[in-house]
């Protein structure tokens, strides 16, 4: 158990009419506090990368609750769990932990469990949520993999520096199996941490997987990461590299206010439309999520 909060939204599919609220730097077109449809078509659970927020990928929430499935949005708690000094709360181990928890408690909640067609639950990871993903889905990571990794790649600082070496080794024991068994499907958008999976982990996997990488990813290197995924995935995955683009084109479309505030997370290249990615982006998870859930595409 966690001896915390957590922040998470909930969108779901309603009859009432929506309208512009402003939460945070967004805009969003919701009806808060609606009434939901009678019948939905499962559960989806959106992680985000590190250290971002519910509204991350709020641009895909909406329109998959538009679709007619419920959708949750954790805030993941990251920078105070690396600075509680506590391995269980660090987010390698505590991120699949939160995703147990929101899905427990969603599947069993008195105003949306009635509505589920079944008891199905779906992943969208991105980054590190990427890895939160595979982790909650029953990927075991294994920082042991890690030496022949760094000694190839001596100046990845985060998996390779005698700082991330001893942060491995403390949390090491906190990384057991956490695995979901309602999740039926996954999309991974620029999963990281690729060197904490092996070939044979990977390869045990057997639900469908989506996954998407930017193909000029400032932050990741996608031999290790999303090449690296595809490559050990095999047949339960299909991957698309989104042209010229960096990591963040997975967020959500920036609001004035973020693209001043944090202008490395909005500014992508001029080859690069987000809105039209995003556009494409949540009609294809959409698509993915309604045939591994065996439910037809609803009108938005």
């Amino acid at each position: 158990m966690l001896d915390y909060d957590i922040d998470v939204a909930v969108w779901y599919p309603t009859q009432e009419r929506a309208k512009a609220e402003t939460v945070g730097p967004a805009t969003l077109n919701v009806a808060r506090g609606a009434r939901p449809i009678a019948r939905t078509h499962g559960l989806i659970l959106i992680s985000h990368g590190f250290s971002g927020s519910f509204l991350g990928h709020n641009d895909t929430a909406q329109f998959l609750a538009r679709q007619g499935f419920v959708v949750a949005t954790p805030t993941h708690p990251d920078i105070p769990g690396l600075k509680s000094g506590k391995p269980e709360f660090d987010p390698l181990a505590v991120r699949p932990r939160h995703l147990r928890l929101i899905s427990n408690r969603l599947l069993n909640h008195p105003q949306f469990k009635a509505g589920f067609l079944q008891h199905r639950v779906g992943v969208i990871g991105y980054s590190l949520g990427g890895y939160t993903a595979l982790a909650a889905s029953g990927v075991q990571p294994d920082p042991s993999g890690l030496a022949a990794y760094c000694s190839a790649e001596i100046n990845d600082a985060l998996l390779c520096s005698p700082e991330a070496t001893r942060r491995f080794a403390t949390i090491a024991d906190q990384l057991s199996q956490q695995k979901i068994d309602q999740i039926a499907a996954i999309v991974l958008l620029a999963p990281a941490y690729g060197p904490l999976f092996s070939e044979q982990s990977l390869a045990k996997l057997d639900i469908p997987v989506r996954l998407f990488s930017a193909e000029k990813d400032q932050e990741l290197d996608n031999r290790y990461n999303a090449q690296h995924f595809e490559k050990f995935l095999g047949n339960t995955s299909a991957s698309e590299v989104i042209k010229d683009a960096g990591h963040f084109v997975f967020i959500a479309p920036c609001p004035d206010a973020l693209k001043h505030a944090v202008p490395v997370l909005c500014e992508d290249s001029k080859n690069v439309d987000r809105v039209s990615v995003h556009q494409k982006l949540n009609e294809t998870i959409g698509h993915f999520f309604a045939r591994v859930f065996g439910q037809q595409k609803t009108d938005s």
